[in-house]
């Protein structure tokens, strides 16, 4: 029986005292007055039909009051007189985690989805109280059944990631978190999101779909047209573009300047360290090489690039990155300018140009190689990484991330082809993405 259920009037039609004073303090206690309210508690008689729910009420305002002892003790007799409400154990269990009393939750939680076991909400508690005894196996099964219960509740699919997160279990919280997000209400995401929790989980078509309507609904945006080239993986390859357009690199950038270097580091990115190796084979420190440091971002190989300069010029699409990249003080010019524009406007040729982490937002680099040939002096060098592609049926393909891969004869073609001799082609891994290492290359070519 709940207390809507109760009435005020007695079986002779006089007015039931106990249930008129549990109706009030039913009030009193919703609005914070917990000492009123348990002398009114008080005054239920056992005769009551209200007076099972009053004790249960009592103590949950005993613990508020901080008299928890004797608030659990009436908790457990409500819960054992009434065994059917599976809500009051629920609420011994809760107010038993917040004394830091959670084996005792564990067992009432158990006892609850014993009888309930098709409620969600007690799985999800005995799961946050195992995760507090660190159980976290058996947190884990907890938080799952939750999620097989109501697949359409972002609250299971929140805490569950949070688990494997705290395990240091990163693809296994990132994928529950996405599973998490495709089922939240649309209005409280955002189509790049979710189209990005779709790609995640190996849903493409789904992440196709997302961009699709996104594109339809702002055909001037660049994102949702380069996303959903990416991912539209049938009838779509006449949709591929040779490279990521200026506006998509510029806006993507310019959106995560701030937090590019700590997004890098979370990839465990690689770029700096393997040009650093590269640079100590081949180069002496204060060799005064004239060096341009083509997509040069936050600028964070210059560090690494300075000490083998006599002058250096960086160069990016997006202001918001250089602007990063001009507080290092290591350039002696910036240039917010399309790489191959720029090229094209050099007066002086290079001893060395740097592309690193640059050619993935290129597909077909047969352009850019020539104008680097051009702008490279004789005898001069240039470095690059990109992501390797093992597809040789065609020469790069884009991938769902967004970026291009190449394929290794092509590269190599590519590099003969422009007038370049490649003196060292190393296989790397440039990054982790899911917890799965993304290969590359890093190559060094001397201009003939």
């Amino acid at each position: 029986m709940s207390h809507n259920d109760l009435t005020t009037t007695a079986d002779d039609g006089s007015i039931d005292s106990s249930l008129l004073a549990f109706e009030r303090a039913l009030q009193l206690h919703a609005e914070g007055d917990y000492v009123s309210a348990v002398e009114l508690y008080g005054d239920i008689s056992p005769n009551s039909p209200a007076f099972h729910e009053g004790q249960h009420f009592l103590g949950i305002a005993l613990h508020h009051l901080g008299r928890h002892e004797q608030a659990v003790s009436l908790l457990r007799a409500s819960v054992a007189a009434t065994e059917e409400r599976v809500d009051w154990a629920n609420n011994l269990g809760n107010i038993l985690n917040a004394q830091g009393r959670f084996a005792e939750a564990v067992e009432v939680f158990e006892r609850a989805v014993a009888k309930a076991p098709a409620q969600a909400l007690l799985w999800i508690n005995l799961g946050a109280t195992h995760e507090r005894l660190a159980q976290f196996g058996q947190a884990e099964h907890a938080y799952q059944t939750a999620i097989a219960i109501e697949p359409q509740s972002q609250e299971p699919y929140r805490l569950l990631s949070s688990l494997y997160e705290r395990q240091q279990k990163q693809i296994e919280a990132v994928r529950t978190y996405c599973s998490g997000y495709i089922v939240a209400p649309r209005e409280t995401t955002t189509p790049y999101l979710l189209g990005k929790a779709y790609y995640v989980l190996g849903r493409l078509d789904d992440a196709a779909e997302v961009y699709r309507q996104w594109k339809e609904a702002e055909p001037d945006n660049p994102i949702p047209s380069h996303l959903y080239a990416a991912c539209a993986r049938h009838g779509a390859g006449d949709l591929i573009p040779e490279r990521c357009s200026e506006d998509y690199v510029n806006i993507t950038f310019d959106e995560y300047a701030d937090h590019f270097e700590g997004k890098l580091s979370q990839l465990d990115y690689r770029g700096p360290a393997l040009l650093e190796q590269m640079m100590a084979q081949r180069f002496s420190t204060g060799a005064n090489l004239l060096v341009l440091d083509a997509g040069c971002g936050t600028g964070l190989c210059a560090p690494i690039l300075r000490p083998y300069a006599s002058e250096m010029i960086g160069v990016d699409l997006s202001g918001s990155m250089l602007d990063l990249a001009r507080q290092r003080g290591l350039y002696e010019a910036l240039h917010k300018m399309e790489i191959g524009t720029f090229l094209h406007s050099v007066e002086s040729p290079y001893d060395l140009i740097a592309c690193m982490d640059t050619l993935i937002y290129f597909g077909a680099i047969e352009q850019l190689f020539a104008r680097f040939h051009a702008t490279i002096k004789p005898g001069g060098w240039l470095i690059f990484t990109t992501e390797i592609s093992l597809d040789d049926t065609k020469s790069y393909q884009l991938n769902p991330s967004g970026r291009y891969s190449h394929t290794a004869p092509y590269l190599r073609n590519v590099m003969q082809n422009c007038g370049f001799d490649c003196q060292m082609f190393n296989h790397e891994t440039l990054r982790t993405e899911l917890q799965m290492p993304v290969q590359g290359v890093i190559v060094l070519a001397q201009r003939l």
